[in-house]
């Protein structure tokens, strides 16, 4: 059985991630059964922590630096932190392996969500479904044209991503299509876009461009969790 759940505003999770009793009680309340909570040193990166043993489980205090994590384990609860990037859970039902991974546009182009798959695979997943949470949408995403250049010198079919604003220095990038697109290189068809904007859904969700625009007090997290039981 898999439980997953997307959290925004309702799951208070302080900056250090050393707190979880509020997470914890989200988790319960929702009949996830788990012994550990799983969160990451997240660092935009392309790692991917495996967690196949239970002597791999890590602790509080050391977190690993990754922003991708995967388990064949029972009850061992995965979770990624955002506030606009995406937070993209997978699982094998079938085959009984889960990942997660938090992907802004650094990581996507790096590699994080190939990475994720391919340990995923290397566990003994078949059929692997994704499933893409609440993130920044294009409408809310502008971006410069060194931005615009950078993704077009990666791949000239990349010009499907943008749109062109109104003002002319200025684009619209599609971060959610340009995952999917990665997430189908990965061999992943089965993929579900929540298409739900963080930062227009400010009485739900926390958005770190929204924090960094004036609209917010504080930066806030958002929590994705998964679990197999």
């Amino acid at each position: 059985m898999i439980n997953y759940n997307f959290f925004g505003r309702e799951c208070v999770i302080e900056q250090d991630l050393n707190d979880r009793t509020d997470l914890n009680q989200k988790l319960n309340d929702l009949n996830f059964k788990f012994g550990e909570v799983l969160l990451l040193n997240q660092v935009h990166g392309k790692d991917v922590v495996v967690v196949d043993d239970i002597k791999k489980i890590h602790g509080i205090q050391n977190l690993p630096k990754a922003d991708g994590i995967v388990t064949n384990l029972k009850n061992i609860a995965l979770g990624i932190i955002t506030a606009d990037c995406a937070p993209i859970i997978f699982y094998d039902e079938e085959n009984h392996v889960i990942g997660a991974c938090h992907a802004g546009w650094r990581g996507a182009k790096l590699g994080i969500i190939q990475e994720t798959a391919k340990k995923m695979y290397d566990l003994g997943a078949k059929d692997i479904r994704a499933i893409i949470g609440p993130m920044i949408q294009p409408y809310s995403y502008q971006v410069s044209v060194d931005f615009y250049n950078e993704f077009l010198s990666e791949d000239p079919n990349n010009l499907r991503f943008f749109k062109e604003t109104s003002e002319s220095i200025r684009w619209n990038f599609n971060l959610p299509s340009y995952i999917e697109s990665k997430l189908s290189k990965s061999g992943i068809s089965d993929i579900e876009n929540l298409m739900i904007d963080t930062y227009t859904n400010h009485q739900k969700y926390s958005s770190y461009r929204r924090f960094c625009h004036g609209s917010e007090e504080s930066r806030g997290r958002n929590v994705s969790v998964i679990c197999l039981n």
